[in-house]
């Protein structure tokens, strides 16, 4: 048997992939520091969209953080961001991530502005690394974004239709998503929240989808005291209800997006208050098992404790 008999398929394309066009590993972007940064950049680009005037002309920005540096540079062939660590950020890896996209009306793919470079540097073991951003769900957003922003600086607004592929690409995602990670599965579910920005959604529906975020997320630190049922509840939750419905939703024309907006706020409000119920329970768990160790506390020391009184 030859020793390429022992690789699938997948690890042998990886093998033949040069380093410096493979995916970026998960762990490198999943730190807080770095999914923050990644949501300032989204929001940086699409505040820049929304205040473009539709004229274009160069720009250059720069967004400065304690943990992070954002600049944005347009000019009349690319659009170029760099977003970097600074000496005081908190990730635990320091990276630079370059992005450079024709403008959409010099170089086009799939109908948006073709991308000449997206690439995250990272220092790691001593070692430099050159890894891809390409085909890196963390980073469709910021993507998306600069597509936007292309459009917005040559007087063109986003279509809908644009805007439901980049929400069906996040939901496709998210029900991809099996890790047992709820962590990982809550930040899947908040991009796809995310996705909705360019969408017109009602701002009660906007509001309760942030609120089962949030809900969510006060869920995630003790998310192993639950037992299998409310771990399923919850996972079905975020890959599956949240998606079927508001995918179901967005698909329907505006007519009937305003006759069906009430069903869907009862909806999301009985999801909210699954959440609810849950972190009651929780809060019991905890308070049993407390109580539990108390117990053992007081039948381990609470003798010796009389004894030596005596």
């Amino acid at each position: 048997m030859t020793p390429l008999k022992f690789f699938s398929t997948s690890r042998l394309v990886e093998f033949f992939t040069p380093a410096h066009k493979r995916p970026v590993d998960d762990h490198i972007i999943q730190d807080d520091t770095t999914i923050n940064f990644i949501n300032d950049t989204e929001r940086l680009l699409k505040r820049m969209a929304d205040n473009a005037t539709g004229k274009n002309e160069r720009k250059n920005v720069r967004r400065r953080q304690k943990d992070w540096d954002i600049r944005i540079k347009i000019t009349y062939n690319q659009i170029r961001l760099v977003i970097a660590d600074t000496k005081q950020s908190s990730s635990p890896v320091h990276k630079r991530l370059r992005i450079v996209c024709f403008r959409k009306y010099v170089k086009a793919s799939d109908g948006v502005g073709k991308i000449k470079e997206a690439t995250i540097h990272y220092l790691k073991d001593g070692r430099m690394h050159v890894r891809s951003l390409l085909n890196v769900p963390a980073f469709q957003g910021i993507f998306h974004g600069i597509h936007r922003l292309d459009l917005a600086y040559v007087g063109t607004k986003l279509t809908d239709d644009v805007s439901l592929d980049r929400l069906n690409g996040q939901e496709k995602q998210l029900k991809r998503e099996q890790a047992n990670d709820i962590k990982v599965l809550a930040q899947e579910a908040r991009r796809y929240v995310q996705a909705m920005d360019t969408l017109s959604i009602d701002p009660l529906l906007d509001n309760r989808l942030k609120r089962i975020l949030a809900h969510v997320e006060k869920l995630e630190d003790d998310f192993q005291l639950f037992g299998f049922e409310q771990k399923h509840t919850v996972r079905r939750l975020l890959r599956d209800d949240l998606p079927n419905l508001m995918g179901a939703y967005f698909a329907l024309s505006k007519k009937n997006q305003l006759e069906q907006r009430d069903n869907v706020f009862v909806s999301l409000s009985q999801m909210e208050l699954t959440l609810i119920h849950l972190q009651d329970e929780l809060e019991r768990t905890k308070i049993e098992r407390m109580e539990h160790v108390m117990r053992l506390q007081e039948l381990r020391y609470g003798g010796q404790s009389d004894q030596r009184s005596e």
